[in-house]
């Protein structure tokens, strides 16, 4: 039993130092050892002592799994009990329990490192009384149990073990108690996806980094005043390759609609090659459209409105 606590402490310090990846993941199969303390009833005439078991188990889903566990319990049978038999020894004695159980995980806390549980379960017990008393046989009895404990998980892969159950021997209905310690082993099983990336990250112009930038009449040169903008346009699809850009180019209402419709295209490419060549996007990623003067914003009667429709102007990122 002292090895057992010793191996038990060193696992438990060589894992403390990683990181949790705590959560039960429907699909996953586990399995462990366990030890701890086993109290009999006094009309059992046995004495407590130590238990030693296995147990593994699989899980349906986050909260509802199943459990197959056995453990042995040495133990003495006690002889001082029987008044005809005061003065001998008491004789060693083994008893077994093995069940079968339901096991429903409860999400209390929100980092799901610790996972507090609930079970109850049906099996069996035997005692070996290996002859210790005329009247007494081995003995097996149907056996129910239930309890609960808390699982501690370490890595993703591994949790420390709780548990306390109270074991209902059917017979005379012996009350036996066991409180012990584990480790369980975790293996395959559905993870999470990752995070989705927060809104606010793929939604670019919702909250849109604007590009709108005014032209001389008749010039498709861009105004130094506007290059910080631009500037703002490069850094962003540098930081967020997947994102694609759509711009518009326009003019005012002076000219024919075939020599406004070039200038408008031209207006609309010279910002493009400029975000391209500056900040070196590729191109593919940035469509340009020239309008000539079919979507003006502004009264093109006057020369503010004019200047107005004078522009390029983002429409899209997606």
């Amino acid at each position: 039993m002292k090895n057992l606590m010793k191996v038990f402490v060193v696992i438990a310090l060589l894992v403390f130092s990683t990181t949790a990846f705590a959560q039960i993941r429907p699909g996953a199969f586990n399995i462990g050892p366990y030890f701890g303390f086993g109290a009999f009833e006094g009309n059992q005439d046995l004495d407590n002592g130590p238990v030693i078991g296995i147990r593994g188990g699989y899980d349906f889903t986050k909260n509802w799994g199943v459990e197959a566990t056995v453990n042995w319990i040495p133990t003495r049978y006690n002889y001082a009990l029987y008044r005809q038999d005061v003065g001998k020894d008491d004789v060693h004695t083994n008893v077994f329990n093995y069940r079968v159980e339901g096991i429903y995980n409860i999400d209390l806390f929100p980092d799901k490192r610790f996972v507090p549980f609930l079970a109850v379960g049906v099996g069996g017990q035997t005692i070996d009384y290996r002859g210790t008393h005329p009247g007494e046989r081995d003995r097996t009895r149907f056996a129910a149990d239930w309890g609960g404990g808390l699982k501690f998980f370490m890595t993703e892969n591994m949790a420390l073990r709780a548990d306390v159950r109270h074991v209902l021997a059917i017979g005379s209905i012996y009350n036996d108690l066991e409180a012990t310690l584990g480790i369980a082993f975790y293996f395959g099983g559905k993870k999470d996806a990752p995070a989705p990336v927060p809104v606010a990250e793929k939604k670019v112009f919702d909250e849109r980094v604007r590009l709108n930038i005014e032209f001389d009449f008749d010039k498709s040169d861009i105004r130094p005043r506007y290059h910080d903008e631009l500037r703002t346009v490069g850094d962003y699809m540098n930081k967020y390759p997947d994102v694609n850009m759509a711009i518009e180019g326009h003019t005012d209402s002076i000219g024919t609609d075939e020599y406004n419709q070039a200038l408008s295209q031209r207006r609309v490419d010279s910002v493009k090659n400029y975000i391209v060549e500056k900040f070196n996007i590729d191109g593919k990623r940035i469509k340009a459209t020239g309008y000539g003067e079919s979507k003006p914003i502004a009264d093109n009667s006057t020369d503010e409105g004019r200047q107005t429709n004078r522009r390029v102007e983002a429409v899209s990122i997606k």
